[in-house]
């Protein structure tokens, strides 16, 4: 059974020194940063597909700059923690990764939830109060 108490200790994060990698953590980690790039990719195929709806595309474009950079951020980091590279390798980085992947991942539930409906709002409104108003001939 895997032991979990060392991720509760400060130590265990912020130790500069480099441990190896188990290989299942190995291969978990390199398939998840793996299917980050993956995902950049669908997510810009996708908006690239989608030429109606100008909110969907760029919410797949965001969606696809963070897999890119948060996958080729995590790989780089695998790479140092494979290599053993004394602080490029540390714990802690992958947990500022993942401080960085919620962070922009509130961001793009934020516009798609909270900035594109007022922005589709405001659209509608502008439109209403346009077709009053005189137009070049």
């Amino acid at each position: 059974m895997i032991d979990l108490s060392p991720l509760f200790q400060l130590d265990f994060w912020f130790r500069l020194d480099p441990v190896g990698l188990n290989t299942v953590f190995e291969t978990a980690f390199f398939f998840l940063f793996a299917i980050f790039i993956i995902l950049a990719s669908v997510s810009r195929i996708i908006a690239r597909q989608k030429k109606g709806d100008r909110f969907a595309v760029k919410a797949y474009k965001l969606l696809g700059q963070m897999f890119m950079t948060m996958g080729i951020l995590g790989m780089l980091w695998f790479f140092f923690t494979f290599e053993e590279i004394y602080f490029l390798g540390a714990r802690f980085w992958f947990l500022l990764w993942l401080v960085a992947l919620i962070v922009w991942l509130i961001g793009i539930y934020r516009y798609i939830k909270i900035i594109v409906p007022e922005m589709k709002n405001h659209g509608k409104e502008k439109a209403e109060a346009n077709k009053y108003l005189p137009r070049k001939k």
